[in-house]
């Protein structure tokens, strides 16, 4: 792995190593006790086992194209790995019971943080440096077609990243000679690795098309002796993309181009919160859906409760929990949607539908963890069905948990989807919370829910 230049390699490490002793300073403060000069010599031994940890954990390595999480993770990995190191030299010579553990604990923690803060601000001043032209990294490219023009606008549209596009190199004789958005096209792609090494380019971006095997293998043939780092960017954005990510199994790599974004913690995350404030809901809701059952029972013949096939998690079917709206309860391949003034719906059930009372059953679907309190909402199986050919994309809502109130629905997108064109809105917005999910994002969802009432006059 290539290391970061030693301008920012040890404007890094005098960083840490202020951090670390910040740490320490901190933690003395909050809980003054202990030998200042102990507390000094295990903070000076701290830093210099995390600079041996970090450089396993590979935290020194280059992280110009990697995102902060991925550098935040190497860093904590390497502070968890020092401390272990100290709690073994401390029990081998003895000497654990000169330390106090509250303020050991502190360490860890403000430690920790003053560790991620200092790389995130160094972050932030390379961010600036970069946008400012300096700092730079030559590169070169190999191929010069839509597959390396999208990398280079990719290039351009980020120039934090401080890469600078210098060569590209292509076997088609009609782009030797131009130009790719910029970037000239000397010769054919054997010149490379010449034009590479004499040149010192630091790294190289393959970018040929999946029918290219045969020259791609060529290509990085020869780069074997070369001391440039060499990324392949996948001819994959011709495919629609979700969560993509790429993980070794085996020593084998695998891309994936649309796993579920949703984390096993995150999934725990999830699930946690619609127990909490599912029941908390429940409990308030009770009164008003007795109240509920007992109209609908006395206005209109038949059952108080309606339950609808629907597709959940992963496509999986469910049955969805409403109070009845309508004169019949059709549930069949056949879907016919709600429109305004329809004949099947009652009186009381055009009041319940416009105010999305007749969804307070779902309450029962979160808690047996069918569906979730925010996600997409769960279409109809037939509807399901019928927009699934027409929308490319569209059975990733199933990734996640459908909910009883969504992104979607608090921007507007609810009621009647007569036109394809309103089904593409609400399968955006959908698509959107999915990939961006965080604890907050639901709870924003939530409030928005209440603050702006139930009430919508697209609920027929």
């Amino acid at each position: 792995m290539a290391n970061i230049s030693p301008g920012i390699s040890t404007l890094t490490r005098i960083a840490e190593i202020l951090a670390i002793a910040g740490g320490m300073l901190v933690a003395h403060r909050i809980h003054p006790i202990g030998d200042p000069a102990s507390l000094a010599i295990s903070a000076l031994l701290g830093a210099i086992v995390y600079s041996f940890a970090a450089e396993l954990t590979g935290a020194y390595g280059e992280l110009r194209l990697r995102p902060f999480i991925i550098e935040a993770r190497r860093v904590l990995g390497a502070w968890i790995l020092t401390f272990l190191c100290l709690v073994l030299i401390s029990w081998a010579l003895r000497s654990t019971a000169a330390f106090s553990r509250l303020q050991i604990g502190l360490w860890i923690v403000i430690g920790a943080a003053m560790l991620l803060g200092s790389r995130w601000s160094i972050r932030a001043l390379l961010r600036v440096h970069r946008r400012r032209g300096r700092n730079q990294r030559h590169a070169v490219l190999i191929g010069a077609g839509n597959l390396a023009r999208q990398w280079v606008q990719t290039i351009n549209a980020y120039p934090e990243l401080g890469i600078r596009p210098v060569a590209a190199f292509d076997d088609d004789p009609a782009k030797i000679g131009g130009t790719c958005e910029g970037v000239p096209v000397l010769e054919r792609c054997a010149q490379a690795v010449r034009y590479v090494n004499e040149h010192r380019v630091p790294m190289v971006f393959v970018a040929l098309p999946l029918r290219a095997e045969e020259r791609m293998h060529f290509v990085l043939g020869q780069f074997l002796n070369s001391p440039a780092n060499i990324y392949i960017i996948p001819d994959i954005f011709t495919f629609e993309l979700m969560n993509l990510n790429a993980f070794q199994v085996g020593g084998t790599p695998v891309i994936a181009l649309s796993a579920s974004p949703m984390s096993k913690r995150k999934v725990i995350l999830k699930r946690a919160e619609d127990l909490l404030l599912g029941t908390l809901a429940l409990i308030v809701a009770s009164p008003l859906m007795l109240l509920i059952a007992l109209v609908i029972k006395l206005t209109s013949p038949g059952p108080v409760f309606f339950r609808q096939r629907r597709h959940g998690l992963d496509g999986e079917e469910i049955r969805v929990w409403k109070f009845r709206t309508m004169r019949v309860t059709e549930d069949g391949r056949e879907f016919r949607q709600a429109v305004k003034n329809d004949c099947r719906v009652t009186p009381f059930g055009a009041v319940l539908r416009r105010t999305s009372l007749d969804e307070l059953p779902q309450l029962f679907n979160v808690l047996d963890g069918s569906m979730s309190l925010v996600g997409p909402r769960p279409h109809p199986v037939a509807q399901n069905e019928s927009f699934r050919r027409l929308l490319p994309g569209y059975i990733w809502r199933l990734k996640i948990k459908p909910g009883i109130t969504g992104w979607a629905q608090v921007n507007g997108w609810r009621g009647e989807t007569d036109t394809v064109e309103k089904m593409e809105q609400r399968m955006l917005h959908d698509l959107h919370y999915i990939e961006n999910w965080t604890l907050s994002f639901d709870i924003w969802i939530l409030w928005m829910t209440i603050r702006r009432g139930f009430v919508n006059t697209n609920a027929y």
